[in-house]
């Protein structure tokens, strides 16, 4: 679980570092709706990440499958939404 959580943190992070940098096919720096985006989604990811690593120390089966699928969901949700800008 804190494996996963350190993931979805550093997608979290990348994203939030390359708001204002082009990176692969993306360039924010002359789309300001995508800079907007990627500031919001990657302090959203690294959040969501700190929830997961706190709810995967509790120990809790359920808790650790919110968890999972709260990061499924928004990374997959991320990658869906960054596919609008290609």
């Amino acid at each position: 679980m804190s494996i996963f959580a350190i993931i979805v943190v550093y997608i979290g992070y990348y994203l939030f570092k390359h708001r204002v940098v082009d990176f692969m096919m993306f360039k924010p720096s002359t789309t300001p709706l995508l800079s907007k985006s990627l500031n919001f989604i990657g302090k959203l990811l690294m959040g969501i990440g700190i929830i997961i690593l706190l709810l995967g120390l509790t120990g809790n089966t359920f808790a650790i499958l919110v968890g999972l699928i709260l990061g499924i969901f928004s990374t997959t949700g991320t990658l869906l939404f960054l596919l609008k800008f290609l």
